[in-house]
């Protein structure tokens, strides 16, 4: 803090020193405060995040080390500055290998010759001045200028830079695993003849024993496994508060790590050109559940395990590839690894808790059906598809067992069994896929249910005349989503999209996800309230908020049970002549008891995981070499984790970020009041106003809504925020609390008003029942205007 500046800046130090020069005057360009160790410098402009910079989760932060003592700023902290550089450059998705080469060799010239030069101007000023070439003095200061040439001789080259990382103790190199043997073409360039030879089939594996000890070695990492406690008031809000991991006799121990893979094939080639598919490769991913969720939905948290040729997994099945994983799972849960952290030493165990992923993905892996038209899809239960196109509630005496998985795979009979071969993450101790309960609500409703179901509703709706697909577009374009879902407007319908069997055509999950909970608000006053289409889309989003909520009570799954009976029957009454009940409306019956026994499944859909697949997509179109593309891109990706480790980044650290604004006094503020009772400060005491701060990806302005609490009817209570504050402690904002009059069934949304008199509070974020900020949207008519509030899930 400078002058009671608490602005943030992120990645670019000359931000910093411009807004040094322009708002603290009294300092230099060449006199800019260094903070210490303790306090990380960032430098960026909050419109300035771009997704080739190196994923840092939601933020990109680079720290400037603490420099203060000149006296220390040997060759060997020149050689870290350098790597740590160069590691930006590597953990880029929009640099190549031979762009980095030409920058390490010029940027070596340019050094070189400034040095050059500095000694030579240095040495006429000593001979002019009649300095002793003996002169300890002056010697001493050729020496260091002697550190600073050739200091990039260690970085030049492949080898050499990756000899380097790999020295420092913050970089794993994947391995390259053989699996096969098979034919490739191989051309001589001196006749131009193209012959057969035999290659080596490979994947890239990222061993998972360094890669743990790496990351729970990190900075904060354990302390923060020690901080996170399942929850004591009975209700759930992460995995160990689920049946599962309090009945599993490995995820039980809290000392004990407990491993989240996702396993999905993504596209690096051009998905329309010919050689889509050809290049198409498999990712797993793996995150951590004894870290707190807001820490696991960053980025950086979502580690590479394997890549691999997608069509190997086909032609060489998938036991080859996981072999080494599962060996080196079966040896960390039994021997372990030994950790040498700051607050522990000792052995600690890691372990297999579930896995994700899309529906083919997983059961191709888990070794059951892989098609929707099998007679048995689906995972979980032993269902018939013509029993589950009519049934709506769960059976539990179907369900999946060990023992009749077991039995299945004996049979070898798909078409009566649904089960095809046995998994090779079978051979895992303390798991089995028949255990494995975690659905992906990200497929199976913003991809599945949801846009069929909203094409359904808006078709039946048009038939209906009660509005035309113009007036839907209108409103869909101008619709107020507010800051927090700005960047995932939904797209306009087509004429056409109304006839595609597969839904609104264009709409991402995201997208979707805000549209389904908008939509009601968006058209309702055109609807009647008895309508019966319209009756089934507010069903299925009153599903939809308690499976994506946060926070589950026991009772809460019942009830939705009960509204997923109601909203299946629904449907069949209204489409069942036409349409039955598709094999994703079928997962969602066993979402009750995916909820008691993970907790919300939120902390286990696809929607991050999804987003990881973009660093090496971005990067594969900018290398355009697919001769070995996924040795390419699984090293580029574990340079993202070393340039986070070099850099001394905790992968578990607060992500906050505090916006342009100005140092005011207490007395000068509307709420003064407020802010001189409950932070004690005085009326003259000076504190900053944010325009917006940045938390855990979450960007908070003025005029949003926030949630501070409940009310007696236990409606969410709002507050409007009038000042964002930063204060040494953290972020304060000050909310004028609105009077929730209640909710709306028909526009699924609340109403809120202004109280009076008015009546303002202040809080830290960490105080809010609820991170996301949210829209007070105007709704009536313009004479008589009401003013509501979409949430995203039940409170």
């Amino acid at each position: 803090m400078q002058d009671g500046c608490m602005r943030t800046f992120k990645n670019h130090v000359s931000t910093f020193k411009s807004h040094v020069e322009k708002k603290h005057e009294m300092y230099g360009a060449n006199e800019v405060p260094l903070l210490d160790d303790a306090d990380e410098l960032n430098a960026s402009d909050h419109n300035s995040s771009d997704d080739n910079e190196p994923l840092r989760g939601d933020h990109d932060e680079q720290p400037i080390p603490n420099v203060q003592n000149w006296d220390d700023f040997d060759k060997a902290e020149i050689e870290q500055r350098i790597a740590i550089f160069l590691a930006k450059l590597l953990a880029s998705s929009s640099v190549v290998q031979s762009t980095i080469d030409g920058v390490v060799g010029h940027t070596s010239d340019l050094l070189d010759d400034v040095v050059g030069y500095l000694k030579h101007k240095t040495s006429q000023f000593a001979q002019q001045n009649m300095i002793q070439p003996n002169d300890l003095s002056f010697c001493s200061l050729m020496e260091d200028f002697e550190k600073c040439e050739n200091t990039f001789d260690r970085f030049i080259g492949v080898y050499m830079r990756k000899k380097y990382f790999t020295q420092s103790g913050v970089f794993l190199a994947p391995k390259e695993i053989p699996i096969a043997v098979a034919f490739y073409q191989r051309r001589n360039r001196m006749t131009g003849n193209v012959s057969q030879v035999l290659k080596n089939v490979s994947f890239q594996y990222v061993p998972i024993k360094p890669l743990m000890k790496l990351i729970l070695e990190s900075k904060g990492f354990l302390e923060n496994i020690e901080m996170h406690e399942p929850s004591l008031d009975g209700l759930m809000r992460d995995f160990h508060d689920g049946e599962y991991s309090q009945q599993n006799i490995f995820c039980r121990h809290k000392r004990n790590i407990q491993l989240l893979f996702y396993i999905d094939d993504f596209e690096v080639a051009n998905p329309l050109s010919p050689k889509a598919g050809t290049h198409k490769l498999g990712a797993v991913y793996c995150t951590i559940t004894n870290i707190h969720p807001k820490f696991r939905s960053s980025l950086n948290n979502c580690h590479l395990v394997m890549l691999f040729n997608a069509g190997d997994a086909k032609l060489y099945g998938y036991e080859p590839i996981f072999d080494p994983l599962v060996e080196d799972l079966n040896s960390l849960i039994h021997d372990g690894i030994q950790i040498e952290a700051p607050t522990f030493q000792g052995t600690v165990r890691v372990g297999l808790a579930q896995v994700t992923g899309d529906n083919l993905g997983l059961h191709s892996l888990f070794g059951f059906a892989q098609g929707f038209t099998a007679n048995y899809p689906c995972r979980f239960c032993k269902m018939h598809r013509a029993e589950a196109q009519l049934s709506t509630s769960e059976n539990v005496g179907l369900l999946r067992t060990k023992d009749n998985y077991q039995m299945d795979v004996n049979a070898q009979d798909l078409p009566n069994t649904g089960v095809r071969s046995d998994s090779p993450l079978n051979k895992i101790h303390h798991y089995h896929v028949t255990q494995n309960f975690a659905p992906d609500i990200m497929h199976d409703l913003l991809e599945g249910v949801c846009p069929l179901e909203l094409k359904l509703v808006v078709k039946a709706l048009i038939d209906k005349r009660l509005f035309n697909i113009n007036l839907l577009n209108s409103r869909l374009v101008s619709f107020n989503y507010g800051s927090g879902d700005n960047q995932n407007k939904p797209c306009i319908f087509s004429a056409s999209s109304m006839t595609n069997p597969d839904g609104a055509p264009g709409q991402n999950a995201a997208q979707m996800w805000c549209l389904i909970r908008h939509f009601p608000l968006m058209m309702g006053d055109l609807v009647p309230e008895d309508d019966e289409h319209w009756e089934l889309l507010i069903l299925l989003l009153k599903c939809m908020d308690i499976i994506f909520s946060p926070v589950i009570s026991r009772g809460d799954t019942v009830y939705l049970k009960h509204l997923i009976q109601d909203h299946h029957q629904h449907f069949l009454e209204l489409f069942g002549n036409a349409r039955q009940l598709k094999p994703k409306h079928h997962h969602m019956i066993h979402y009750p008891m995916a909820i008691q026994k993970l907790g919300p499944l939120t902390r286990f859909w696809a929607m991050r995981f999804e987003a990881k697949h973009n660093f090496s997509r971005r990067l594969s179109h900018i290398v355009c070499n697919f001769q070995n593309i996924a040795k390419t891109l699984a090293y580029r990706n574990q340079m993202l984790l070393c340039y986070n480790l070099l850099s001394q980044l905790s992968l578990v650290g607060d992500e906050v970020e505090i916006g342009p604004g100005s140092s005011v006094l207490v007395a000068s503020i509307t709420d003064s009041d407020v802010v001189h009772i409950r932070l004690r400060l005085g009326l003259y005491d000076e504190v900053f106003l944010a325009n917006w701060c940045k938390v855990f990806g979450h960007t908070y302005k003025k005029h949003q809504m926030v949630v501070v609490g409940k009310n007696v009817e236990l409606d969410p209570v709002f507050g409007k925020l009038v000042n964002i504050i930063a204060v040494e402690s953290g972020v304060r904002l000050i909310y004028e609390e609105w009077l929730t009059t209640g909710f709306s069934r028909h526009l699924h949304a609340y109403k809120v008003e202004a109280q009076e008199p008015r009546k303002t509070e202040i809080c830290r974020i960490d105080d809010l029942l609820d991170y996301h900020p949210l829209q007070m949207i105007q709704s009536g008519p313009p004479n008589d205007p009401a003013f509501c509030v979409v949430t995203r899930y039940k409170f």
